[in-house]
């Protein structure tokens, strides 16, 4: 096959064989022949657009700028193109490589400067290739070279001395439409084309082109310290010249309108050179582009979706572009605008969401527009229905308590717009006209579906002060910050809305599928809030700026100083005071209804709280606000420097600082925001100053070894020193370059260098530390070394292992990336590095803890069973965490989850003597574990409870008799009894042999005792049932005890006399016969009292179990009747002592304060018309002849007393609930009462209406009594009607 021929040769043999005619020429007017072909591929080739820029120049023509490659196509208004993507910026442009000239020695291709477009064929004249040599030429505009009067020579003249001077020549061709082509031939290489530079540079007049490009290319025009600008100029020749960003937000990767202007100066080739260039690196930056397609209402998204995303995937498929559609929301912030009739809804563009696409440019653009026109047909397709629906009612239709925004519209095919305003209850459906019918029903069949009831809480509280609705607005606002009503809602499967509005609370709404549950939550809740009256709650006025130092500083010490908790209002509780709460000291919080003294405790430390935080805000100082234009570009360092300034204050009270725009605003406690401002106009000031300085640069050397110290593990040390300094910093080849203000970059060198010394002063120790020492010598996650590194500023080197563990790891890697290079470590050298009196001190410390640690690392490995673990390690770790204590050695004990073993080792480590101690502790636990033996015994299940006993007194006797445990816990291990729920009955005992023996055989001795007893029974009347229990049941307790017997005395009340004795039948005669001499009728003394005395002698009976209890004597009156108790009369026609009705309890309180019924009884009445009883009822007394004469004289003295109280008064009430306020918290107020007036008081216990408090003393002490019981009840109405 013969080789190809040139291009030259080509071209010789095209030329030869058609000769140039007029009609060939080329004809400024005709239009581009687009279905051209490219020579040499046959494709079709688009034709080459030379347009001139603003001055004049041609430079998207390859034929006038060969080596500037293909065209870059430009937009109207001289706005940069849209331009390929990244993939084929240097790809093929018209058949031939973008950017590329042509090969050397291939003839140029000449295009005329008016505008037209030459055809791909056309081809200049050849001229013939010389071997070896390259001919390079470029086509100059007249007007780019420079006029006769600015030539120092004439043009020939000028060519000639560069002739004589270069290694390629120059030759002058003039064409004829008035170009000049300029050839250079010379060697191959870039020594032609550099001399064809060379000379259009002598000749070439100095031009300037304006470039409109997209904004976000700036910083990739620059590049990072202005390399990539530089780079370029140095290339081309030109000078570039970008404008700077003075106060411009970060620019919009994907705003192609937001254009600068880029100006390049030089001649016509440096100026093309320049441009081609600029725009290859916009093509190579900006060919994938993210965009978001704005302005598309949110209600669209799910439209433009399509069904099952159908829409979309199509336009990706199309157009080769990714499209991400945000998820449909039911909450909008800028909702569509109900229409009148025969009017189009109004949609607005989406707030805080967008559609992105991601592509290459083109196809990103071309999917925005499809994705804007379906939009624009939505607006005209789309129908919105309103819908009115409890607002309460909203959270089940989307949503976590109904369906999601999805399953509706693929359900309905339309979306939802839900108000965010409880106000609200319009529900917006929003579809096409055929769906938006079924959508409505759906929607109101999702609302209604809970069932509801509505619950006023501010009922409860009607007189609160401030208004029921207001407390009502309290007590939610608390139950809500404590989630008391989530806790219920969990509870009960309810759903709570608790609306306010500027009045206070509005009634609540409970929402469930079972009315049931809402019943339940509405008791509860009633409960809650009943717990929460007014007086435990109260509100303090403050600025709300303060709440952020009240929730941190304040909040935690009030709650724990006076038990109050504080509700600090909300960013949407704009109206709603600061809300202090009374919960008390004890934990959890109790919601019971605060007793009158709970009430007084309330309101003392609501009062002191409430002092205290006013002291706390008197203190503060008033806030004011200030404002600060800030340009944009300050605003991130502006940031930092705010939190230095306000940590090195202190303030216990910080500055807010926002920004709008420019504008930054302070606000604050007023000094702290003088000073503030004060300190931002200054660092604005230094900053505008220092921008104008950031083109200083500062070059010194610095010592190349040290360079990674500077460095710091992934540039840390650079950044804190570009943060410290605000300067950037360049290291290398043992330089520093400093760029950035004068002063600055001065005090970062002065640290630099000072570092540089510091670091010259270095010493290295290696240190033979045997590996096993290593881990613990680092620490957990490298602290201990760290702590070394920190105090002595040295870098400690451990070797590295194969074992990649996290210790070995940081402590390695971090010192090494700091460091330099170092020689490769043996496994026992440990590497201090740092300045000479710090690496001693380091190298001196850690030799003294490599001693400390061979001193304490004495081992030993102590084998035990797996199933040992437990015992040995205790609930919690305690069994062998008190080992570790006693022995103070360490103990390493496995898990029993990472061995399969039957048997695992306990490793041990300390000093000699601990070790010791330790081994010798887990030894002879491992012998009594081995020892250990379990055996089962079958006892019936009846005779369970008498061996484990009251409490487990039997069980805990047996197993210490028998040298076993008396902690509960091993007890309980030792000897095992069946769950009460489990059938059988084996008894497990596991233990040491000796002991399970022991145990065993006193548990066999016991059943077959039990299994011998008998069972026997005594009559005793039940009067006697007393002596054989005694107080307390001590005397039953004594006799079982004295004749190894159990005793069953019938229950009192159940009329049986039969006291059944079970013991061994010896045993149970003994007791029996005791029991029998014990309860036998014993002769009684009589003692005769008055009967009209006699409920006062007793005492209402107490006086009978006193003597019972205290002497053991019991008293009977022979079969005589008892006197009946003196009842109160009522008064004549029911009228009370100041001569009126008794009220009704449904009264207002304080009238029914002063109303009652008294009524005075003699106790001794002289005759039976005065309604006394006449004559004497005898008290006879049995018991040991001792006790009997005691219990004469308690009688004696009883009667003597009861002689004296001659009077009892009978009280009566209207409202039972006011007795309370007789007696007082837990009996004060009455036993006050009894001590001041010397009567005995009782109160009934039922306290039914009509019941009397009856008073006992002389005739001027009940009376007294009575009026201080009136003065009490007085006293609690109107504490009650206060609402304390």
């Amino acid at each position: 096959m013969s080789a190809e021929p040139s291009a030259a040769t080509q071209l010789l043999q095209q030329h030869l064989s058609h000769p140039v005619t007029l009609e060939d020429a080329v004809d400024d007017d005709s239009k581009p022949n687009a279905s051209a072909k490219s020579p040499g591929n046959g494709e079709s080739a688009t034709p080459i657009s030379t347009k001139k820029d603003k001055a004049g120049l041609a430079t998207d023509s390859h034929e006038l700028f060969p080596e500037l490659g293909g065209t870059a196509p430009k937009s109207a208004a001289n706005v940069a193109p849209v331009w390929p993507a990244r993939a084929n910026a240097n790809g093929k442009a018209n058949g031939r490589p973008s950017g590329a000239g042509p090969a050397h020695g291939a003839h140029k291709h000449s295009a005329p400067p008016s505008g037209a477009s030459t055809p791909a064929h056309r081809v200049a004249p050849p001229n013939l290739s010389i071997p070896g040599q390259s001919m390079e030429y470029l086509l100059l505009e007249p007007d780019h070279i420079l006029p006769r009067p600015q030539l120092k020579r004439p043009l020939a003249d000028i060519v000639k001395d560069f002739n004589r001077k270069s290694r390629a020549q120059i030759r002058l061709v003039n064409q004829p439409d008035n170009r000049i082509r300029v050839e250079a031939m010379g060697p191959k290489g870039d020594v032609t084309m550099q001399s064809l530079k060379d000379f259009v540079g002598l000749i070439g007049t100095k031009m300037k082109v304006e470039l409109d490009v997209p904004r976000w290319a700036r910083p990739h025009i620059i590049g990072k310290g202005g390399s990539t600008i530089k780079a370029v100029q140095e290339k081309t020749g030109a000078r570039i010249h970008v404008p700077k960003e003075e106060g411009h937000a970060p620019a919009d990767d994907n705003d192609d309108e937001d254009t600068i202007r880029v100006v390049i100066e030089g001649n016509s080739q440096q100026a093309a050179h320049a441009q081609n260039t600029i725009y290859r690196i916009m093509g190579e930056r900006g060919g994938q582009v993210n965009a978001p397609v704005k302005g598309i209402p949110a209600e669209f998204f799910p439209f433009i979706a399509g069904p099952n995303n159908s829409f979309i995937s199509s336009i990706e498929q199309e157009k080769g572009v990714q499209i991400r559609v945000p998820p449909a929301q039911a909450f909008s912030s800028t909702p569509p605008v109900v229409p009148a009739p025969s009017e189009r809804p109004v949609f607005y563009p989406a707030a805080d969401s967008s559609i992105h696409l991601a592509g290459e440019r083109n196809a990103v653009k071309a999917a925005r527009e499809a994705i804007e026109q379906r939009a624009e047909e939505l607006r005209s397709q789309l129908l919105v229905e309103p819908i009115h629906i409890q607002s309460g009612r909203h959270q089940f239709i989307i949503g976590e308590r109904g369906i999601s925004m999805q399953q509706f519209f693929e359900d309905t095919g339309c979306t939802i717009v839900i108000p965010t305003d409880d106000d609200d209850d319009i529900v917006k459906v929003i579809g096409y006209r055929d769906q938006i019918a079924n959508a409505v029903d759906k929607t109101i069949g999702l609302a209604m579906n809970m069932q509801c009831s509505n619950m006023d809480i501010a009922r409860f509280h009607k007189q609160a002060p401030g208004g029921a609705g207001a407390h009502a607005r309290n007590v939610t606002r608390y139950l809500h910050q404590k989630r008391e009503l989530e806790r219920l809602g969990k509870a009960h499967n309810v759903h709570f809305n608790t609306p306010f509005s500027d009045d206070g609370a509005l009634q609540w709404e409970l929402y469930a599928r079972d009315g049931k549950n809402i019943i339940k939550a509405q008791t509860e809740v009633k409960a809650l809030v009943d717990g929460l009256p007014p007086a435990r709650m109260a509100a303090v006025p403050v600025d709300p700026f303060y709440y952020q130092y009240i929730k941190r500083e304040v909040m935690p010490q009030v709650r724990q100083d006076y038990g109050v908790h504080m509700v600090v209002p909300e960013a949407s509780e704009a109206n709603a005071p600061l809300l202090l709460v009374y919960e008390g000291f004890e934990s959890p919080v109790s919601y019971q209804v605060p007793s009158q003294r709970d009430v007084a405790e309330m309101q003392k430390c609501l009062q002191d709280a409430q002092n205290h935080i006013r002291g706390l805000m008197s203190q503060q100082e008033a806030v004011s606000s200030k404002s600060v234009e800030v340009p944009l570009k300050f605003h991130p360092r502006l940031q930092k420097f705010i939190k230095n300034e306000q940590d090195s204050a202190g303030n216990p009270v910080r500055a807010r600082v926002s920004n709008n725009g420019e504008t930054v605003i302070i606000r604050g406690p007023a000094s702290v925001v003088d000073r503030l401002s004060a300190k931002v106009v200054e660092f604005v000031e230094q900053e505008k100053q220092d921008d104008k300085e950031r083109g200083f640069t500062l070059e010194f050397e610095f010592p190349q070894k040290f360079a990674n110290h500077l460095i710091g593990k992934g540039g840390s040390n650079i950044r804190d020193l570009r943060e410290k300094f605000d300067v950037e910093i360049q290291v290398q080849d043992g330089k520093v370059q400093l760029k950035g203000p004068k002063a600055k970059a001065e005090a970062a060198k002065t640290h630099i260098v000072a570092l540089g010394r510091q670091l010259q002063d270095e010493a290295t120790h290696v240190l033979k530390i045997d590996p096993k020492f290593h881990r613990e010598l680092i620490g957990a996650q490298g602290s201990q070394i760290n702590k070394l590194q920190t105090r002595y500023k040295v870098l400690i080197f451990f070797p590295r292992t194969n074992k990649n563990t996290k210790d070995d790891e940081s402590v390695a890697e971090s010192a090494s990336d700091a460091g330099k290079g170092r020689r490769q470590q043996a496994p026992d050298e440990v590497i201090v590095r740092g300045p000479k009196r710090g690496a001693d001190e380091a190298r001196d410390e850690l030799l003294s803890l490599l001693q400390y640690l061979k001193d304490t690392s004495f081992t030993a490995t102590v084998t035990v069973q797996k199933k040992m673990l437990p015992s040995l390690i205790g609930a919690g770790g305690a069994v062998l965490e008190q080992l570790r204590q006693s022995t103070g050695a360490k103990i390493d004990v496995p898990s029993a989850k990472d061995s399969e073993d039957a048997q695992v080792e306990i490793h041990i480590k300390g000093t000699k003597t601990q070790v010791a101690a330790a081994k010798k502790v887990l030894e002879e636990k491992k012998a009594v574990f081995d020892d250990t033996v379990v055996e089962k015994i079958e006892v019936p299940r009846i005779y369970h409870k008498a061996l484990i006993g009251t409490g487990g007194a039997m069980l805990r006797d047996i197993a210490v008799q028998a040298g076993g445990p008396s902690d509960q816990r091993e007890l309980a291990r030792t000897i095992q009894f069946p769950k009460q729920d489990a059938d059988g009955n084996t008894i497990k005992v596991e233990g040491r042999s000796e002991v399970v023996k022991k145990i065993v055989a006193r548990i066999q001795a016991l059943v077959a005792e039990r299994e011998s007893q008998v069972t026997d029974a005594v009559e005793v009347p039940v009067e006697k049932h007393r002596t054989i229990v005694g107080r307390g049941g001590e005397t039953k307790r004594n006799l079982e005890a004295q004749f190894k017997v159990s005793i069953d005395v019938p229950r009192q009340g159940s009329s049986q006399t039969n006291v059944k004795i079970v013991g061994q039948s010896a045993d149970v005669e003994k007791a029996k016969a005791h029991i029998q001499n014990l309860v036998k009728e014993q002769p009684g003394e009589t003692v005769q009292i008055p009967r009209a005395l006699h409920h006062a002698v007793s005492n209402n009976g107490q006086i009978f179990r006193r003597l019972r209890n205290d002497f053991g004597v019991t008293v009977d009156h022979g079969g005589q009747t008892v006197p009946p108790k003196p009842k109160p009369a009522a008064p004549a026609g029911g009228a009370r002592a100041n001569g009126g009705a008794l009220p009704l309890i449904t009264d207002e309180p304080e009238a029914a304060a002063d109303v009652h019924s008294w009524k005075v009884v003699e106790q001794n009445p002289s005759s039976p018309e005065e309604g006394g009883e006449q004559g004497d009822i005898p008290w006879i007394l049995r018991g040991p002849a001792e006790s009997v004469d005691k219990a004469n004289k308690a009688i004696q003295t009883a009667l003597e007393q009861a002689s004296k109280h001659g009077a009892v008064g009978y009280l009566v009430l209207p409202d039972p609930k006011t007795y309370r306020f007789v007696i007082g918290q837990g009996g004060s107020k009455v036993n006050a009462i009894r001590k001041q007036s010397g009567c005995k008081i009782t109160v009934p216990r039922d306290q039914a209406q009509g019941e009397a408090i009856e008073l006992v003393g002389s005739r001027e002490g009940v009376e007294k009594a009575k009026e201080m019981i009136l003065a009490a009840v007085k006293e609690g109405v109107s504490a009650r009607s206060r609402g304390e």
